[in-house]
């Protein structure tokens, strides 16, 4: 068996429910227990895009606790998938490249198995996993390349309302950032000067979905487009969306933005957006209420995208508006060992509580 230690990053999150009594965690397991509304894994599927047969499915597959803490994979598949698949030789001008489907694989056990049960196995590439821990209201979170603490919020409202029964049907899970200690103690001492949201590329698309334009780097607002395949000038309205639309309406509220009218040409110029925000402190709760107000409407930016000015001096970084650690985790033949890092996590978790962090 090959061994080796990897490190991870862990990332905390604050479960935000609005008017529900019942925590998280105890939500979730009313869900997936053996007693749950969706015992069975088959029944907890979520297709990703229920239009689209080929977009894959996300679910929450194993599920254990330990010291009172509720861990979970959530993974990521698609039916029917192959994989490319390399012979490699060095007397060969060339190396042959075949694709193998999930159902051409035969693992050592197969021997054992009879023909009936070999017709009722289905074997899928995963495409990969995130891991989670839920203790009340506390998330703990390691991401994967492909699935984010985006992916596992919007997962989670999925199951809840479709399972749950104590949710209201209005209400939507939110999982907020905790900065850290060090990071509140000076908003809370040096009033916010500025909040920088930089280098941010904004999509665009039409409100009804007939056109959709999308440049990474260009914002295109609203513009009168001529489109030569066509037989007379169309005006189309734009509007942002993805994360730069996303910060356009946490910044300038709802109703400014659908009440856009800039007009912008659409060209392949390279453009950057930066978005700066000027803030002045009224009242000494005014710290801790734009740290909330940023915990969950940039939840999902990327650390280098925010940045903070204090009068006076100094700049709190995105890294330092969200609460991670690192450690190191053991891998088994290219796989994680689970519970080494359920242990690291549930180390990590208590850590920060008993140092008052959280």
């Amino acid at each position: 068996m090959s061994k080796e230690s990897r490190q991870k990053i862990i990332h905390y999150k604050r479960a935000v429910l609005p008017e529900c009594n019942a925590s998280l965690q105890e939500i979730v397991e009313s869900i997936i227990s053996i007693d749950g509304a969706a015992h069975k894994v088959g029944a907890r599927r979520e297709q990703i895009s229920p239009t689209d047969a080929d977009s894959g499915y996300r679910l929450i597959n194993r599920s254990k606790t330990f010291e009172t803490i509720l861990f979970g994979q959530l993974i990521l598949f698609e039916q029917g998938k192959s994989q490319a698949l390399m012979t490699i030789s060095d007397d060969v001008s060339f190396y042959d490249i075949n694709a193998i489907t999930s159902q051409q694989i035969k693992l050592d056990g197969d021997d054992n198995i009879t023909n009936e049960d070999k017709e009722k196995i289905k074997r899928e590439f995963v495409d990969s996993i995130l891991y989670f821990g839920i203790l009340k209201n506390h998330f703990i979170v390691v991401q994967s390349s492909a699935l984010r603490t985006k992916d596992i919020e919007i997962h989670l409202n999925w199951l809840i309302h479709n399972f749950g029964t104590i949710f209201k049907k209005d209400n939507i899970l939110i999982l907020q950032d905790t900065p850290t200690a060090e990071t509140i103690k000076k908003m809370q001492e040096s009033p916010v000067k500025k909040i920088n949201l930089g280098s941010i590329p904004i999509k665009t698309e039409t409100p009804d979905g007939f056109i959709s334009v999308s440049s990474k780097n260009s914002v295109n607002l609203q513009s009168t487009v001529n489109i030569p395949a066509l037989e007379k000038v169309r005006k189309i309205k734009f509007m942002p969306s993805d994360k730069g639309g996303d910060i356009i309406k946490a910044a300038f509220g709802e109703k400014w933005f659908n009440d856009l009218k800039l007009e912008d040409s659409l060209d392949d110029a390279n453009l950057q957006v930066n978005l700066e925000i000027t803030y002045f402190r009224k009242t000494t709760k005014d710290g801790q209420r734009i740290l909330d107000t940023l915990a969950t409407s940039l939840r999902h930016l990327d650390d280098e995208d925010i940045s903070i000015d204090l009068q006076g001096g100094g700049t709190i970084k995105g890294q330092d508006m969200k609460l991670s650690g690192k450690v190191n985790v053991q891998y088994n033949n290219g796989l994680i060992d689970e519970n080494d890092l359920y242990l690291q996590m549930h180390k990590w978790l208590v850590s920060k509580v008993y140092a008052g962090e959280i």
